[in-house]
């Protein structure tokens, strides 16, 4: 695993750092933690899937940190974010970027270990729901968290994976539909498109946005109450985030 920690006070990189590395220790487990002094500089040679978890202080010199996981969110959507703060204003806005957890100041052993914990059960658990499809006489097994959006085309599908790879499998949109909105992230936005909401960016009276400029379209009638449910996603990862932070108190 790779660590990154994002905080403009040597006290607090100093002391993360250690925490993080006990925990490694005690867990027998491999743990590279990398350390910087603002965002900016973290962003400099940053790359997608860099590192396991990036910590970031939100309040810093110069970007915050908040700015700061904004950009990885526009490259790397996989990436865990933990935001630390002496504050818990900012929680809500902070939770738009998919953040794992928020730690308030000043944190100890024990409040970092369980964080780790979730984090260590996360990465280690694979997703077991997958779509199964051939596809230029290939078989592939895509993860339910891998695709983005799939939407019927006569007889194909266009199944549309975080990658940026799309695939036309001939099988029914009712097939795929079937499976996929067992799992309460798939949101059907019209007859025959079905969109992941983890990659959703917004939606307007007429259109989804999704990862990396993708769009889709929405029945226009029913717009209010697709964006509506879509908001209600969020706010539910928002929550259960803070539930889980609280019972770690």
């Amino acid at each position: 695993m790779n660590a990154a920690i994002v905080e403009d006070t040597q006290v607090s990189r100093e002391l993360l750092s250690e925490i993080l590395a006990k925990y490694a220790a005690i867990q027998g487990i491999k743990l590279d933690i990398s350390a910087f002094a603002s965002g900016e500089e973290l962003l400099a040679d940053y790359r997608p899937l860099q590192y396991t978890v990036i910590f970031f202080d939100i309040f810093l010199d110069g970007m915050n940190g908040v700015d700061a996981a904004e950009k990885v969110r526009e490259t790397d959507s996989d990436t865990l974010i933990v935001f630390i703060t002496s504050s818990g204003d900012h929680m809500p806005h902070a939770f738009r970027f998919h953040a794992f957890d928020y730690i308030q100041k000043p944190f100890d052993n024990e409040r970092i270990y369980r964080v780790m914990d979730d984090i260590l059960k996360r990465v280690t658990r694979p997703d077991p729901r997958r779509l199964f499809f051939t596809y230029e006489k290939r078989d592939y097994a895509l993860t339910f968290s891998d695709i983005v959006c799939v939407r019927a085309e006569a007889n194909y599908v266009e199944i549309s994976d975080r990658n940026g790879d799309v695939y036309h499998p001939r099988m029914t949109f009712s097939s795929a539909s079937a499976q996929l909105t067992q799992d309460s992230r798939f949101l059907l936005l019209m007859r025959g498109v079905l969109a992941n909401m983890d990659y959703i960016e917004s939606i307007s009276a007429d259109s989804c946005e999704l990862k990396d400029g993708v769009t889709a379209p929405i029945n226009i009638r029913n717009a209010k109450k697709i964006e509506q449910v879509w908001k209600n996603y969020r706010f539910s990862l928002s929550r259960d985030a803070a539930v889980r932070k609280i019972t770690k108190l």
